[in-house]
């Protein structure tokens, strides 16, 4: 065998293997430069198994700001991130995983629980909405198998006094309750697309270009004051803890404009700590709880009589001897008074069942049902708040003689505090009511359409009457607030427990205390609504529980809102 033949085989076969590993290695190179600089075009002619590792990915928009209507932060979202990690690179070292924990805030044996059950998985979440420094730190750390992902964390400074009214987002920063889900696309915005290449498990490892480009989310600018929020807070919590109320509520509208200055719910809850956002705490109870308003219904039949001329100011009432029979039905007065022969104004300011009573009597069904419905009972406010009730205020042709007698003093029919705030508004506002708003309102057309509920003469004279109800014989001396007039009515309502006002014994199955009210009398600018629900011990009622809580309310509010005390009225409170 001669060595020549061998040697030129070698060559022969080493030069049929290269040449095609050399255009291998050429073709790659060219699809590689293609892909980064015409991803779109390559993507379409590559292989499918090569072209199935491209796609889009939307990037989330940083969700805008909620303020409150002087600019204050009331929602934010900052940035964070999750820390992951691939269970079956990480590494097996006591002293890694202690230090990894703590930095989480958690212990060695949740960690080491968590790799264990998850040992198959190549990703596993292991905190969310990490913030910024703790990330360096475990960066610091160069972990095998840790990964870090993008993401946000929606943060409310003022925590349990704005919760049920703002709501909360979840982990991808999406509203789940109260404004941020009413306002939810507003504030979202919409994502930036981008073509990124994935590897084997689906995992973007580079981005190629930008698609689409989104928008950013836009800042909500709200009408509530932040201060005024606090103080309601404060005061509602006072009178829950003082009178171990179960719950309890707060309006408070500018009757001007339609627009919620402030509205607290209590129970609340810390909108910060995902773990309590659950139960009863997270409904916004000024919007969605229903009650029977009770003698806060008074001025608005005092209202209808006169209106439909059924009375005058100076008709007289007997109201001996302080009850009135109506079918098996028997109609009593608060703590069985007999308040005789009263005008108007002492019906309102003694707040009488049976004057109530007779006056509904006098009209016919429909003249008082066209100002209850006129006023918004039984009607949507127009806020836009998610699951806002709508309340109950049934056709007058399916009422009995005694369902007008108990309608007129508030039993029979239901709203929630806000549609009480708005219908007091009519009477503040001589006579018309306007859309409410959450919203900062800034020009005159923002305002809305407004409805008239009853001649201006009317309202101005019922305001009159209700002043007399915090005077020195009303039900109501503590809600008076100095250097300002102020009027309102009272309302102590017995609690409809499973179809049943008392037990066996007569006595009632609890109460609601509400005071509704208004300030300056002259030109009123301040609506408050208070609600105290189920306040235990002997003192329950609304001119005891709610009126002072109304005091504190409107005292803050006339002066936050910059209005001026009444000149004659610089006397003080006893």
């Amino acid at each position: 065998m001669k060595r020549g033949s061998v040697t030129g085989d070698t060559m022969v076969r080493r030069i049929a293997v290269g040449i095609p590993l050399l255009v291998a290695m050429a073709i790659l190179v060219w699809r590689a430069v293609m892909l980064h600089l015409f991803p779109e075009e390559v993507s379409t002619r590559l292989p499918g198994r090569v072209a199935q590792h491209i796609s889009k990915m939307e990037i989330p928009a940083i969700r805008g700001e909620i303020v409150d209507r002087n600019g204050s932060v009331l929602a934010l979202s900052t940035p964070v991130v999750t820390v992951g990690c691939n269970p079956q690179k990480f590494p097996d070292s006591r002293e890694i995983r202690i230090r990894l924990a703590k930095l989480l805030g958690e212990s060695e044996g949740w960690l080491n629980k968590k790799l264990a059950r998850y040992s198959a998985k190549k990703y596993i979440p292991l905190k969310r909405q990490v913030a910024p420094h703790i990330k360096k730190k475990i960066e610091s750390l160069n972990i095998a198998g840790i990964e870090f992902r993008r993401g946000v964390r929606r943060y409310y400074p003022e925590g349990e006094a704005m919760a049920s009214f703002l709501g909360f987002t979840n982990r991808q920063d999406e509203g789940q309750e109260g404004i941020e889900l009413a306002y939810n696309e507003w504030l979202n915005g919409s994502p930036d697309i981008v073509q990124v290449v994935r590897d084997a498990s689906r995992k973007p490892i580079e981005t190629l270009g930008l698609i689409e480009h989104g928008e950013e989310g836009k800042r909500l600018h709200l009408s509530l004051d932040r201060r005024l929020q606090f103080l309601a807070y404060r005061s509602l919590s006072k009178a829950i803890t003082e009178y171990d109320a179960s719950s309890g509520s707060v309006v408070v509208l500018d009757s001007d404009r339609g627009e919620v200055l402030a509205m607290v719910s209590l129970p609340s809850f810390n909108p910060n700590d995902p773990s309590q956002r659950k139960g009863g705490a997270l409904r916004n109870r000024a919007v969605t709880d229903l009650l029977e308003p009770g003698s806060t219904m008074k001025p608005f039949t005092v209202a209808a009589a006169l209106d439909s001329g059924v009375v005058n100011l100076e008709t007289i009432i007997d109201t001996s001897p302080g009850r009135l029979k109506i079918g098996r039905k028997v109609i009593r007065e608060f703590k069985n008074h007999n308040y005789k022969k009263i005008d108007l104004k002492t019906l309102v300011q003694k707040s009488s069942n049976v004057g109530s009573a007779k006056l509904a009597l006098m009209m016919k069904p429909q003249q008082l049902w066209r100002v209850l419905d006129l006023a918004g009972i039984g009607e949507l406010t127009g806020s836009g708040f998610p699951g806002e009730g709508t309340g109950v205020l049934h056709d007058y042709a399916r009422w009995r003689k005694v369902d007008r007698a108990t309608l007129s003093y508030g039993y029979g029919l239901n709203m929630t505090p806000l549609q009480l705030a708005r219908a007091y508004s009519a009477i503040a506002e001589d006579g018309v009511i306007k859309p409410v708003t959450f919203l900062r309102q800034r020009d005159e057309e923002d305002r809305g359409s407004v409805r008239k509920v009853l001649s201006a003469e009317t309202a101005q004279a019922v305001r009159l009457m209700m002043e007399s109800v915090t005077q020195n014989e009303g039900t109501a001396r503590r809600a008076r607030v100095k250097e300002y007039r102020v009027a309102g009515k009272t309302g102590t309502v017995d609690k409809l427990v499973d179809g049943r006002y008392y037990d066996s014994d007569g006595k009632a199955l609890g109460h609601t205390a509400l005071f509704a009210g208004m300030a300056p009398v002259d030109d009123p600018k301040i609506v408050v609504v208070v609600v105290v629900d189920d306040p235990k011990g002997k003192r329950y009622t609304g001119g005891w529980v709610s009126a002072p809580v109304f005091s504190e309310v409107m005292e803050g509010a006339l002066r936050v809102m910059g209005i001026s005390p009444d000149p004659e009225n610089r006397d003080e409170i006893s």
